[in-house]
């Protein structure tokens, strides 16, 4: 007879809620791996009791409950949940049979509301045990273009509200966890570095003509979202987050490049990078996937930003120099109007992300 508890039985599903504090029914399985992180926070009071061990009953914390999950070979279908995720905005596609996801998340007054999602966590014991996290938002996302041009790589870390588990009987789970019938895209698209153009240009309306050509070995694009958690005395008698905003947004870009005419010398990036003043650049991540939604529509994602480089560096891959430029997204309120745009060609439906008032 087998131990109960397999690493390889663990499965990892989300839900899009409509409503903050309400958990829902994940309605889609991803792909991940990692495990969610509940701490309770369970602290012993610093007090005299005439004993040198611990005799007092602890107390608990408001707790913390994330999950550090990563992701091998990003999927076409999988952007939705991270973008969404990330940027809030509570997006839904247009088409049908081909979908299209447009992101362009806010810089300004009126900011977009926060997506948020229910997570649920099992592996074979789901009978007794499972969690259910629920008000999930991505805190920061990476997503990392390899040496040799494989399949993107993703590690996100997730912060949720309120967490609850089957073998709890002061926080049971709401409905039936693990949501039953899910199971993963067995054969899905991937987003391979290979089918990536890198474009860059002085304007926004120049990027199309802007290509970067035998230059791009890796990249990594990192966003990170500050966030505030509140919570208010209520008579709920839970430690459950009340309510969260979020104040901040931080792009990252790094570009591992080979030494060409675009990327050193006089009016290179690198000269871009090295100047008295920031130069604006607008930069554009341009996937097509050689694998067909529907008809012959590939699936694709494409992503604009305006960028400033802060940093240069030497580095090697194999026996030739490089340079790594890294550079930060900016809000450009001109033509731009934004600081990141996302547009997502898939097969993924409104309904598989979670409801979110689709």
């Amino acid at each position: 007879m087998a131990v109960a508890g397999l690493v390889r039985a663990r499965k990892h599903q989300f839900g899009r809620q409509d409503v903050f504090g309400t958990k829902v029914a994940a309605t889609r399985a991803y792909p991940f791996s990692g495990v969610p992180a509940v701490d309770l926070q369970w602290t012993d009071p610093e007090v005299d009791t005439g004993s040198i061990v611990p005799t007092v009953a602890p107390a608990r914390g408001p707790g913390e409950f994330t999950a550090a999950l990563t992701d091998p070979q990003l999927a076409y279908n999988n952007l939705p949940l991270l973008i969404d995720g990330i940027f809030g905005g509570n997006e839904n596609p247009t088409g049908g049979a081909i979908e299209t996801w447009v992101h362009t998340p806010s810089a300004v007054d009126p900011l977009d509301s926060q997506s948020l999602f229910t997570y649920e966590f099992f592996d074979d014991t789901s009978a007794d045990e499972a969690d259910q996290l629920g008000d999930g938002v991505l805190d920061s996302l990476e997503i990392t273009g390899p040496d040799g041009l494989g399949a993107l790589t993703t590690s996100m870390t997730w912060r949720f509200g309120s967490a609850a588990n089957k073998s709890s009987t002061d926080s049971p789970v709401s409905g039936t966890v693990p949501t039953p019938a899910l199971t993963v895209e067995t054969n899905p698209a991937l987003v391979y570095l290979k089918d990536m153009g890198l474009y860059i240009a002085s304007t926004a309306a120049g990027l199309a003509a802007g290509q970067i050509l035998n230059a791009l070995h890796t990249f990594g694009l990192t966003i990170t979202a500050t966030r505030d958690d509140k919570r208010f005395a209520n008579a709920t008698q839970t430690f459950d987050v009340s309510d969260r905003s979020v104040t901040g947004f931080a792009v990252e870009l790094a570009l591992t490049l080979a030494k060409t005419d675009d990327t050193i010398g006089t009016g290179s990036e690198s000269d871009a990078w090295f100047s008295d003043d920031a130069v604006d650049r607008y930069v554009r991540l341009d996937f097509i996937s050689t694998k067909i939604i529907s008809g012959s529509t590939p699936y694709s994602w494409q992503v604009d930003m305006p960028l400033r480089y802060y940093t240069r560096e030497h580095a090697e891959s194999e026996g030739n120099a490089v340079i790594v430029l890294t550079g930060h997204a900016w809000y450009d309120p001109g033509t731009f109007a934004g600081f990141f745009k996302s547009t997502i060609k898939n097969g993924l439906h409104a309904s598989q992300l979670g409801s979110a008032a689709s």
